[in-house]
């Protein structure tokens, strides 16, 4: 495919581009080749870091440690925002202070939540999605 492989000229990418935006399927044959293509490039052998990764995904304190961290975070996290969201309700601040600090929290809770929707949305268009290191 021309457009994936970076062969069209300006104009004809351009009208191709209009074409993306209107055409899902397209989106998903275009995101299709350019997964082929990274696969295809990730073909050669093993590199030493390889192994050494393959090692530690098997190293049982290595995945405790990392499932206690993320517990551990996540826990304290929810820790946090449940005493930050009381400790907010009963201070002295007067209300739009309240309301700023509120707002705050939730805009970084919103834009958390969205990130993670658009990536989740447009990762089946990830060409490096069945790449393993």
């Amino acid at each position: 495919m021309a457009y994936a492989d970076g062969e069209l000229g300006a104009a004809a990418r351009r009208e191709f581009e209009a074409r993306l935006a209107n055409e899902p399927a397209l989106v998903r044959e275009v995101a299709e080749h350019l997964r082929l293509d990274v696969l295809a490039r990730s073909a050669a052998g093993p590199e030493p870091a390889d192994f050494e990764w393959k090692r530690l995904s098997r190293d049982t304190l290595q995945r405790g440690g990392l499932g206690l961290g993320w517990t551990l975070l996540l826990v304290g996290a929810l820790a946090l925002l449940v005493w930050s969201g009381w400790t907010i309700a009963v201070c002295e601040l007067d209300l739009a202070a309240k309301l700023a600090l509120a707002a705050v929290g939730l805009g970084v809770v919103l834009v958390g939540a969205f990130t993670l929707r658009a990536r989740l949305a447009t990762l089946h268009l990830d060409p490096y999605r069945d790449i393993e290191r």
